[in-house]
């Protein structure tokens, strides 16, 4: 069992109880046009991402490693079909991807759950087509909410949550800023836009809760 298996039920009723979405303008303007796209959401969780992606035109699978989450993906597809595909895997591996079956790939708010991040990002850039675009979103690594506060921050760890609300993991990954970076050079990738939307909601209202990174795939 998963860490998600464990959260899904609280998980679920907090973000997508209704299977409506939540609005996300950051995300949205850095996916741009998709329709007539073939893109890949890895870690999809109920499928709120893949079923935003598949009402703008494209063609969608989501890939999760909580069997449990997708339970509440295919009861949204059965309800209102979208022609999404979803299929339980491992974002580290993506063993049950096709190489180069993409246009484009995100994974939003879930690459500081993963153990690994060589291995994710390298699947990502196997499974895209050359100059295929990759989204990804995860919580500052120079600022974690609801985490212990991070003592070193060139090392990489595990931290545990302290506070917040029952929905969130119970761990995620500390890594600093060019673990990612590199990560995705080494990959083929190239930063294409980055954002760091100012976090109203802190009292220190000039600290960015979270990083979104566009990224293109590089020809080899």
């Amino acid at each position: 069992m998963t860490a998600y298996d464990e959260i899904a039920e609280t998980y679920h009723k907090f973000i997508d109880a209704d299977g409506t979405g939540m609005s996300d303008p950051t995300l949205e303007e850095l996916l741009g046009e998709v329709a007539n796209q073939r893109i890949l959401v890895a870690a999809c969780g109920q499928g709120r991402d893949a079923r935003m992606l598949a009402d703008l035109g494209a063609t969608v699978v989501g890939v999760d490693i909580s069997e449990r989450l997708l339970t509440y993906a295919r009861q949204f597809e059965q309800a209102r079909p979208r022609g999404i595909r979803y299929m339980q895997g491992d974002a580290q591996n993506l063993e049950n991807i096709a190489d180069d079956s993409f246009t484009g790939a995100i994974c939003h708010m879930a690459l500081m759950d993963i153990p690994t991040v060589t291995p994710t990002i390298d699947s990502f850039g196997r499974v895209l087509q050359t100059g295929g675009f990759l989204v990804l979103s995860i919580v500052h690594p120079c600022f974690a909410p609801h985490v212990t506060a991070v003592e070193d921050y060139l090392t990489e760890e595990r931290y545990q949550k302290i506070d917040g609300p029952d929905w969130l993991p119970p761990h995620a990954y500390h890594r600093p800023l060019s673990t990612y970076i590199n990560a995705l050079a080494n990959a083929g990738f190239v930063i294409t836009h980055t954002v760091e939307p100012r976090d109203t909601s802190r009292a220190d209202k000039g600290v960015p809760g979270l990083l979104y990174l566009r990224c293109a795939l590089r020809q080899g």
